[in-house]
């Protein structure tokens, strides 16, 4: 018999987590956070690290708190709308790129440029990744109602392929670009990659594009669905020892690996992007919380040192330790010697006098 799954208040869940060994400071605060964004979303997905099981009882860990629980739920949720941005700036990269090998090939027109001839058809599992069901997809694209291709069809009776690429999703120009013929995915890398600084040969630079949008998309996929990103393992890998000749290059996974095929990049701004939201919230989280580095450490395969980050907004002169407190707007994260540099004084309403945060 499955077990029945009961609706609970808001009251009842804290009510539930207290009596599980949770310490919730600021209860007002929790009442709030899981008003907003739900039981399930904050305590079910992040609190793994934290919570101890023993058969059908679930205890936390002592000392644990809703707070330290939520601080990682806003990791995650912030470096999901860092993979999203970034993965937005990577697809208009990309489509602009494979336009301009199209183009460049085979002319403007789509009757020309969406010829069977040009591509490669090679054998897929789904019918819509295949040649043809790309080729049926991009033409039933170019019969929409909606601008800018209706523009183009009715003022210019043509649809040049980087206004079509703008109207496909990510995932069909993925799949289209593995169906270009090595001449115009050439054309593509050559641009993507400097292929004499990174010491790769054409055939190389191909499969490292090949793993590098697998591996973007899946990313792309589960930060838009909602995903829990800081300790995703990408189902893509990339074929390091196919790949790189140098034994020094090493294989990595979960976000480092997403990380370091963007580094590869000549076009910086995805990995900028992201390296920067990655390094301010891992500060951000274990600043508040020492404990939990040697756990984020692991899971991100990364060397954490941290740095005191607080939150500024140019419309007040304090600096505040979280990002949510009521008395902040537009919060942005600067490092602590550098806020106090700006003459910003601490907010009593979340660094208590005498607290430091050093």
């Amino acid at each position: 018999m499955m077990d029945e799954i009961k609706f609970s208040s808001v009251e009842e869940q804290m009510e539930k987590l207290e009596k599980q060994g949770l310490v919730i400071k600021n209860k007002e605060s929790a009442r709030l956070a899981l008003s907003f964004f739900g039981y399930s979303n904050i305590i079910k997905s992040y609190r793994d690290p934290y919570i101890i099981t023993s058969g059908s009882e679930e205890k936390y860990r002592s000392g644990t708190t809703f707070e330290q629980i939520f601080s990682l739920y806003l990791l995650d949720k912030n470096l999901r709308n860092a993979i999203m941005s970034a993965m937005q700036d990577l697809e208009e990269h990309i489509k602009e790129l494979a336009a301009s090998a199209i183009a460049s090939s085979f002319g403007t027109h789509q009757d020309e440029y969406l010829k069977y001839q040009n591509y490669r058809n090679k054998k897929k599992k789904l019918y819509r990744f295949s040649l043809t069901g790309l080729l049926d997809s991009l033409q039933k694209t170019l019969n929409t109602d909606k601008d800018p291709i209706h523009h183009y069809n009715t003022e210019h009776g043509i649809v040049p392929p980087w206004i079509l690429f703008k109207s496909i999703y990510f995932s069909t120009m993925v799949n289209f670009i593995d169906l270009f013929k090595i001449s115009e995915q050439d054309k593509i890398v050559h641009n993507l990659y400097s292929g004499e600084n990174l010491g790769l040969k054409d055939a190389n630079l191909r499969m490292l594009m090949k793993d590098t949008l697998s591996i973007c998309l899946s990313y792309r996929n589960m930060a838009a669905h909602g995903g829990r990103i800081y300790n995703y393992k990408c189902p893509n890998t990339l074929r390091v020892n196919e790949i790189f000749e140098d034994p020094a290059v090493k294989q990595t996974t979960g976000i480092c690996q997403l990380l370091f095929v963007l580094k590869l990049l000549n076009y910086p701004g995805p990995y900028l992007q992201l390296k920067k939201i990655l390094n301010d919230e891992v500060d951000r989280h274990c600043n508040l919380y020492p404990n939990d580095v040697t756990y984020l450490g692991q899971i991100l395969n990364l060397d954490i040192v941290p740095h005191s980050i607080v939150y500024v907004s140019e419309s007040s002169n304090k600096y505040h330790l979280l990002p949510y407190c009521s008395g902040i707007k537009d919060p942005k994260p600067m490092d602590l010697e550098d806020a106090k540099s700006r003459h910003y004084v601490p907010c009593k309403r979340c660094i208590p006098k005498g607290v430091s945060i050093e």
